[in-house]
């Protein structure tokens, strides 16, 4: 603030100026560039190169130093002399990206070079080199510290991301996305698929939703091909300016807007396939007939006749049923320019269809973006940006299940001699095995539909108001608002004709879900810069508010006729409604001072805020930050920069639960009522908080050819929200409070070079390398299972215990009866004691260290470019095995309730899910420009064809479907449980890409 008050009373009478004017080209090149930033270094003044990459600049008198600066282009400071009005400079091409814009307040950034955090940023060109379903999808392997999953195969997205560690038990996880300045809502909406799935049940009675019903985060929404940046602040040291929703880190999003130039229309058309990437059949396969009755699959009460030695084939139920293959298209097309009247815009839609793998099931969007800014005057800018979002997706069944329907519950249990495709008469043959309910999942398939209508509006309008303007100081105010607003209309149907219906007391069950989902925040914020010979000073303060809401309402019916979607027509109905309201203020203030010839930057900040989900909604909490970076001179040979950085911070997760006793749902004949639910709540709950230590160092070698970065981290939690055990006579049996210690520690390493650099071949390659650990360090309640995420010890499940992981996979090894020796009828054999308990730490699901490979080569027109994702370690769940051990063994109540989890002393179901993947490959060859024209009627100024594919090979030993996928969807723990998951697909696309 001294420095604020410094700039704004100070006196420096205005300099005589003069006008430079100069022009901005390619190194090796005419080629002009346009829209570089060209400043006057120790003042304000500065201006931007137009489409022919010229400018002019007011300067002082005397000597001067202009900096350009381009993003993909290495900076270049120029002297001019006293006098010299014309110049003339040119940019070599910054192929590592050495030179970035790192975002460092609500409306302040710093160069990459000066940034105190490590701070990974992506281009448009990493997110989008490799068509892809979803924006996650496509970050997959490309963020060093991040832990990407996927809730399944299945089309549309599903996708968790989770930076350095884990940060709660009970809370949010996810890390919060901005985009152009808006915090946008990347909430889950169960679809009420566990209505006929059954996976998680109450009493016998199914819930109306569940964190199994493999849900779509909805940041799957957005169209990558809009995005021009992603940055991600990984951690409270760099997210603290996000204050109670930053501890889980931050992704800002930046999106394309106009520039100067001539205006261009980029179109690409693309055209693919998504293939089954890996099944685990075929399976239950008999050559004859006695080896089926052996088996146990006819006679002794099964008809015999099923098996014919003459027609028998062992069906590839996974080939058959997964082995939809069809077209998968994007069409994707981009207005970009400005007028001569300062109006910027750009302007884009897309249109997408991604086949799913099981008949009838894909995923369709369409995306229409305006962004158009416009320049009044000198001191007024205005920018609006908006998009409309549709999405239409239908995902089929899969992920655990208690009605057969899933199709790998019936595979697991169907000899694969018995036909269950559509026979000629148009229907579908009833299952014999009465174990999966006579289902059929091809006929699931043709009757059973799961669509989800998706209407979104993201929309945000930012002014910009230079208060003053001096040769030494400028002062701004910035005013962003925006929404985030969007409807999730989900069905299930299930019609009674369904073999799996047809079980129940009343067959034909509907469910209707409608969420309506609004998010908006307005922030204001002031920024004083102030410029002398010895240092400059960014001062910024501001506001701001955000408010969100939920609004679910669930209807249930069950006996529906065929046909009917009304479900006021079914014989019974049920509905179920949540709703939720969050406020949120908060007042926010740093400073920025560079020095030391912008050798040292040091910064502080607070934010300070209060939220409706807090005990006391009126009790602000701070959330402060410290950094430093020193770059040092040239020591050592070949290196031409070296950055020290140290960064404090700390953030927060708001609590979701804990301030009210709510009342729960039961059921009775058929009728509904409520009840207090036995959790009590806690008038003093606040939100929980992570502190984080963050330091390391940057290197830049061999003239900007090689950079290394070096981070280490720690990260403290505290104030968790747990539950605690009451006295039973309060008439509670648990209530939330805050309490305990999650330590987490890591390394994160990235490397960038340019082995080959010539005029015809350029190599280009980068390494990331991250390792985390986590400890609970105090636990104020005894140790627990978090219960989201378990199918009971038996199996395995993460458990919270002091001195330990807090990934930790606990298991019990219990049996109730002894198991005979290993036979063919028991293959997996050994014996247990009768009645036993004892508890084991049977693994971690948290990998031991993550790494990424991406390599592009430049051959002339030619460019080749790939993507290794490697995971070591981490353990998972595999439940699907337990599903299949029960058919082998051709009883599945031996498989379900008498074989333990647990033989020779291992946890059988626990495996390593380390892989390394093929995630990208492309190869992209640029027309000659001569071709390009011909091919469109002389129109196209360039023309770019692709082969691309992802996701195409996996090296694991894991034996599932996929070491990825989790049957639980947003949770915090738990998402270690592999439960017949849709499987992994591998899409092929070529593409052609003309710019007009």
């Amino acid at each position: 603030m001294s420095l604020l008050l410094l700039g704004l009373f100070s006196t420096s009478a205005w300099a005589q100026t003069r006008r430079i004017n100069g022009r901005v080209t390619a190194l090796g090149s005419t080629d002009p560039i346009p829209s570089a930033t060209v400043n006057v270094v120790g003042t304000t003044f500065g201006a931007v190169t137009d489409a022919d990459g010229r400018f002019s600049v007011t300067a002082p008198e005397g000597p001067v130093t202009l900096r350009v600066r381009r993003i993909g282009y290495a900076p270049k400071n120029i002297a001019v002399a006293s006098g010299l009005t014309e110049v003339a400079i040119s940019l070599p091409r910054d192929v590592l990206e050495l030179d970035k814009q790192v975002i460092t307040g609500t409306a302040t950034t710093v160069a990459s070079v000066n940034a105190p955090n490590a701070v990974t940023v992506l281009s448009t060109d990493q997110i989008n080199r490799v068509p892809a379903q979803t924006l996650d999808n496509a970050l997959q392997g490309k963020i060093p510290g991040a832990i990407v999953s996927t809730n399944s195969g299945a089309p549309g997205g599903g996708t968790q991301i989770q930076l350095r560690g884990v940060n709660t038990i009970n809370g949010a996880f996810s890390p919060i996305y901005v985009v152009d300045g808006v915090i946008v809502n990347n909430s889950a909406i169960s679809n009420g698929l566990n209505v006929i799935t059954q996976a998680s049940r109450s009493g016998g009675v199914a819930n109306f939703a569940s964190s199994q019903d493999q849900m779509v985060n909805r940041i799957a929404d957005l169209n990558p091909n809009d995005i021009e940046s992603i940055q991600v602040l990984k951690g409270p040291s760099a997210s603290s300016i996000y204050g109670s929703v930053g501890a889980n880190g931050v992704i800002i999003i930046s999106t394309k807007k106009g520039r100067a130039g001539k205006t261009t229309l980029d179109m690409t058309q693309r055209f693919g396939t998504y293939t089954l990437a890996n099944k685990l059949g075929p399976f239950l396969c008999f050559k004859s007939a006695d080896e089926a009755a052996d088996g146990g699959w006819i006679g002794g009460g099964k008809d015999a006749t099923l098996f014919n030695a003459a027609t028998n084939k062992c069906h590839d139920y996974e080939e058959e049923f997964y082995g939809n293959n069809k077209l998968a298209y994007q069409t994707v097309a981009s207005l970009r320019g400005a007028t001569s009247s300062g109006t910027n815009f750009f302007i884009s839609g897309l249109a997408q269809h991604d086949n799913g793998l099981a008949p009838n099931d894909f995923y369709q969007k369409q995306s229409l973006r305006v962004n158009v800014g416009h320049q009044l005057g000198t001191r007024l800018s205005l920018q609006a940006n908006t998009e409309i979002l549709h999405s239409l997706t239908q995902r089929g069944v899969s992920g655990n299940d208690n009605t057969g329907i899933n199709p790998y519950t019936t595979f697991s249990q169907t000899p694969s001699f018995i036909d269950l495709q559509r026979q000629p008469d148009g229907t579908f043959p009833k299952n014999p095995q009465r174990a999966v309910g006579n289902s059929n999942p091809f006929q699931n398939a043709d009757l059973v539909k799961t669509p989800e209508n998706v209407f979104r509006l993201i929309g945000s309008a930012t002014g910009s108001y230079n208060i003053l303007a001096a040769e030494r100081q400028t002062l701004d105010l910035t005013m962003t608002g925006g929404v985030d607003a969007y409807n999730d209309e989900a069905k299930v149907i299930s019609p009674a004709t369904a073999y799996v219906e047809q079980v129940n007391a009343n067959p034909g069950t509907l469910v209707l879900t409608n969420a309506n989902v609004v998010h908006a925040n307005l922030n204001g914020t002031l920024a004083h810069r102030l410029i002398t010979n010895a240092f400059s000073a960014t001062t910024s303060g501001g506001f701001r508010q955000t408010r969100r809401e939920i609004n679910q309402v669930n209807n249930i019916g069950r006996g529906v006729f065929p046909g009917v979607t009304n479900v006021g027509l079914a014989v019974q109905t049920f509905i179920n409604q949540a709703q939720s309201t969050d406020k949120v203020f908060a007042l926010f203030a740093q400073e920025e001072l560079l020095a030391l010839n912008e050798r040292l930057l040091l910064t502080a900040g607070i934010n300070s805020e209060r939220s409706s989900n807090n005990g006391d909604a009126s009790k602000m909490n701070a959330y402060p930050k410290f950094a430093a970076s020193l770059r040092l001179p040239e020591m050592l040979p070949k290196v031409n920069e070296m950055k020290l950085r140290l960064a404090w911070g700390r953030a927060g997760t708001q609590p979701t639960a804990g301030k009210f006793t709510f009342l729960t749902t039961l059921f009775n004949e058929g009728r509904s009522g409520l009840r207090a639910s036995t959790v009590k709540g806690f008038s003093g709950i606040k939100p929980e908080t992570a502190t984080e230590l963050e330091g390391g160092f940057d290197l830049q070698a061999f003239n900007g050819r090689s950079r290394l970065s070096f981070s280490q981290w720690r990260k403290t939690v505290t104030d968790l929200l747990l539950q605690a055990n009451t006295a039973p006579s309060t008439g509670f049996t648990s209530q939330y409070i805050n309490g305990g210690k999650i330590v987490n520690n890591g390394t994160e390493v990235e490397l960038g070079i340019t082995p080959i650099q010539t005029d015809r071949l350029e190599w280009v390659s980068n390494t990331t390398f991250s390792r985390f650990k986590g400890k609970v360090t105090e636990l104020p309640v005894p140790a627990f299972n978090p219960g989201v995420g378990s199918f009971g010890s038996r199996f395995g499940n993460v458990f919270i215990q002091k001195g330990e992981s807090p990934t930790v996979i606990q298991a019990v090894n219990e049996c109730a009866v002894a198991v005979a020796p290993r036979s063919a009828t028991a293959p997996f054999g050994g014996s247990c004691p009768s009645a036993s308990r004892i508890l084991h730490f049977v693994g971690d699901a948290m990998p031991d260290f993550t790494m990424g490979f991406s390599n592009d080569f430049t051959f002339g027109p030619i460019r080749l470019g790939s993507l290794f994702d490697w995971r070591k370690g981490g353990d998972v769940i595999n439940l699907t095995n337990n599903y299949f051990d029960s058919g082998l063994l051709g009883d599945t109540a031996v498989g379900n309730n008498r074989v333990t989890a647990f033989r020779g002393g291992k946890a059988v179901y626990v495996e390593d899910a380390g892989f390394v993947k093929l995630r990208e490959l492309t190869l992209a060859y640029q027309l000659p420009a001569a071709l390009a024209s011909r091919l469109f009627n002389g129109r196209a100024e360039a023309a770019r064809i692709e082969l691309s594919g992802r996701n195409l090979i996996t090296w694991t030993n894991y034996t599932g479907l996929d070491p990825e996928v989790s049957n639980f969807s947003n949770v915090a723990l738990g998402r270690i449980q592999d439960v017949t998951p849709y499987p992994p697909s591998r899409s092929f696309f070529f593409s052609i890409n003309a710019t007009f």
